[in-house]
């Protein structure tokens, strides 16, 4: 039986412990703080120091997909591992990791290599590392766990509320948020990713509001096939959304709760919560 691992960017947002027990393959994106440059990698940047350090820096950090050097390296040590390999990604669309791991497949093995767009970040896309995990682990080839992942990605969602317009308006990803100016700014934003599209939900004038549309979304969503809670150095308002969010935990599935990588968290600031979730049932059905 063929032996595949699967390979994915940091963006993915999975948890360490289950990084090392499934033998993921992560490669590092990454944090410029001026001239610094800082791999994802949880040593040379934690989540911790990332967003202290976000909270006081006048200059708003930038963000890189890795260099292809080092894409290539984990690859290549994936196929010495393996006899196949299944690289995901961050979005194409929002991102130039898509083309970096493609760039690496080319100068490695191609016919060994199969890239896959997420078009999901943080734990939208983590789902689908996991899945995938899941599949190679029963034997599934490839082509049969890029098909499972492909019809599943319809049904996965993030969803978040952004302690402010500010990060997410100065970053210039997503060019409707350039609109909100003046009082705008003070409003708590509600953003949805899906199929790698960022749009808005909505807006809100408090926290307690902003917590209180959460709980709708993910009601509306239910039944859940997945969950996990996401925050930007917010953790005691995550363990309080996945209390309220106890109800809709999928049985015999874990919910973690997840700091979101850094290379989100320039995009969306400090303060945040969400959810990542895989539905049971597609909503275009």
């Amino acid at each position: 039986m063929p032996k595949v691992l699967v390979m994915a960017d940091s963006t993915c947002d999975i948890p360490a412990d289950w990084v090392r027990q499934h033998d993921i393959r992560i490669v590092p994106t990454y944090v410029h703080f001026g001239q610094e440059s800082l791999a994802d990698d949880g040593v040379q940047l934690t989540r911790e120091a990332f967003y202290q350090r976000l909270s006081v820096e006048a200059a708003l950090p930038t963000t890189a997909a890795p260099p292809l050097g080092q894409a290539v390296e984990v690859l290549a040590g994936a196929l010495r591992d393996a006899d196949q390999v299944v690289a995901i990604c961050a979005p194409a669309a929002l991102s130039g990791i898509f083309n970096i791991f493609r760039l690496a497949a080319e100068q490695t093995d191609p016919a060994r290599v199969t890239v896959i767009d997420s078009q999901m970040v943080t734990m939208g896309f983590g789902w689908q590392v996991m899945e995938a995990v899941r599949l190679a682990g029963q034997g599934a080839t490839p082509a049969e766990i890029e098909a499972r992942l492909i019809a599943m990605q319809p049904r996965a969602d993030v969803y978040a509320a952004l302690d402010t317009f500010e990060f997410l308006r100065r970053s210039g990803r997503v060019g409707w948020a350039a609109a909100f100016l003046g009082s705008f700014l003070q409003v708590k934003p509600l953003i949805r990713l899906h199929l790698s599209v960022v749009s808005s939900q909505g807006r809100v004038r408090t926290r307690e509001r902003a917590f209180a549309a959460l709980l709708d979304l993910a009601h509306q969503a239910a039944p859940l096939e997945q969950l996990a809670i996401l925050h930007t150095a917010n953790p005691d308002g995550a363990v309080k959304l996945s209390a309220a969010l106890a109800g809709l935990r999928p049985p015999g599935r874990p919910v973690p709760i997840v700091e979101v990588t850094p290379v989100i968290g320039v995009h969306v600031g400090p303060n945040g919560l969400g959810i990542a979730i895989i539905r049971q049932n597609d909503p275009a059905e």
